[in-house]
């Protein structure tokens, strides 16, 4: 029901700015745009052609406008952005949290970046430049430096009370992080607790000491995965020496998963993810899909080509029994099934951090074995189907050995290419499943001729 209600709000808005458009009521609009949710708002932006988007978003104010920009795709923030003036955009940056301000100064305006800074709250100007010293996809680049920071002294009904007057714009107070006067991580103590404690109850007897911090360096993946792992609701981000820089909340950590999976899919579909992994469908333009698109095509177009290499060498063979042929669509359809059912599950192992390098053995066992298993149980199949369709005993045998060789085969090679692009430090998303299925396709291929000329006597 909830998507429902999100979906017809999306639906309702996009109606009513299509209508006001239309009819030029655009003081209506602008007051029913400041009650709408800036994730609709953006979804309906994406849509609309760059004078139309270009007049709604003039109807928000500069708050609401910053909200927007960031919920914005790639294509229409920099749209969005042309129109404005560097004293425009600085004023929006002023309103967006650090993290979000730093990524748009990174990846939509790096030419102005000077220019922008210089425009900006000096206070806010000097965060984003902190951030922007950390590589783009870190947790320091993620972080925030609005958080609760509490002393180990104070008393509960004392923290509550400095509650009451904390910064409105910390990002969160479900956690409160207790620093000593150096600045040093020494605990974190929930909201909650401090809340049904007695009062006269200190900070330094409620806190947690067992931390789980990350390094401004560390890999928004991996930030994600501790994040997932310990239930977090915000990440902690410590120098070696534990002084404490920020926080990343958990819903930054969502948005930058969602952005790797949304990558990673790319990758495994044989596309480059970089530049249209976080664009909305119609957004990104045709030229760019090509691009994008063509290079792994091209590539596999190519390695497909060994698949004709294999059926010319055994060209005779095919030509003395002819029935050979028709099991190939279901040979390699088999093999390549299944690698790339290996494929995945190996990369989601290795993202969740459940398979290390020092598995690879047992990684390979068990995928070979599981392969044998496999392949049997759909070689029996294969040879009761191949007599069906009238074969004879010794082609059926043929066809379920292959069955059985080949399953074992994909889910071997399946298991160590991710592992070995793992260990030379090679996004195993890269190595995506029409690869696998390519090279299997081929490599299928020669084990199914070898296997018939040998049962054969071809």
């Amino acid at each position: 029901m909830a998507i429902t209600n999100r979906v017809m709000t999306y639906e309702n808005l996009e109606h009513r700015v299509y209508e006001a458009l239309a009819h030029n009521n655009l003081e209506s609009l602008k007051e029913y745009l400041a009650t709408q949710h800036p994730a609709n708002i953006a979804a309906v932006l994406d849509r609309l052609n760059h004078p139309q988007r270009h007049q709604v978003f003039a109807l928000l104010a500069p708050a609401q406008q910053a909200k927007v920009l960031d919920e914005l795709s790639t294509e229409a923030t920099q749209n969005v952005l042309d129109i404005l003036s560097p004293q425009e955009v600085g004023v929006l940056l002023n309103y967006m949290p650090m993290d979000e301000a730093a990524r748009l100064l990174a990846e939509e305006v790096p030419k102005q970046r000077a220019e922008l800074l210089e425009v900006m709250s000096p206070e806010h100007a000097a965060a984003v430049q902190t951030l922007l010293q950390y590589p783009p996809e870190s947790a320091g680049r993620m972080m925030t430096e609005k958080f609760a920071r509490v002393q180990p002294e104070l008393t509960a009904a004392e923290t509550l009370a400095y509650l009451r007057q904390i910064n409105p714009e910390v990002e969160t107070l479900t956690d409160l992080y207790v620093l000593n006067p150096a600045g040093q991580l020494i605990g974190v103590v929930s909201l909650r607790d401090v809340v049904v404690a007695a009062p006269e109850r200190c900070i330094d007897e409620l806190m947690n000491t067992e931390l789980v911090t990350v390094a401004p360096d560390t890999d928004r993946e991996e930030v994600a995965r501790l994040v997932s792992h310990y239930d977090y609701l915000a990440m902690p981000v410590v120098t070696p020496d534990k002084h404490m820089l920020g926080i990343i909340p958990v819903d930054d950590v969502i948005d930058a998963l969602v952005a790797e999976q949304t990558e990673d899919i790319m990758k495994f579909g044989g596309m480059e993810g970089g530049g249209i992994s976080n664009q909305p469908y119609f957004t990104v333009p045709l030229p760019m899909v090509i691009r994008k698109r063509v290079g792994w095509l091209f590539l596999l177009f190519v390695a497909e080509t060994f698949t004709g290499t294999v059926l010319r060498h055994f060209e005779d063979e095919l030509a003395k029994v002819v029935a050979l042929s028709f099991f190939i669509p279901l040979l390699i359809g088999t093999g390549g099934n299944t690698g790339a059912q290996t494929v995945s599950t190996l990369i989601r192992g290795l993202a969740l951090g459940q398979i290390q390098m020092r598995d690879i053995w047992r990684v390979i066992q068990r995928e070979l074995l599981s392969g044998l298993l496999m392949g049997s149980l759909l070689g029996l199949v294969a040879f009761g189907r191949a007599l069906l369709w009238g074969s004879s005993t010794q082609l059926s045998l043929v066809v379920g050995l292959t069955v059985v060789a080949i399953c074992t085969w994909a889910n071997t090679i399946g298991a160590l290419i991710p592992l070995l692009a793992y260990r030379l430090r090679i996004d195993p998303a890269v190595v995506s499943a029409p690869l696998i299925t390519t090279l299997v396709d081929a490599t299928g291929l020669a084990i199914y001729m070898l296997i018939a000329k040998a049962i054969l006597g071809l």
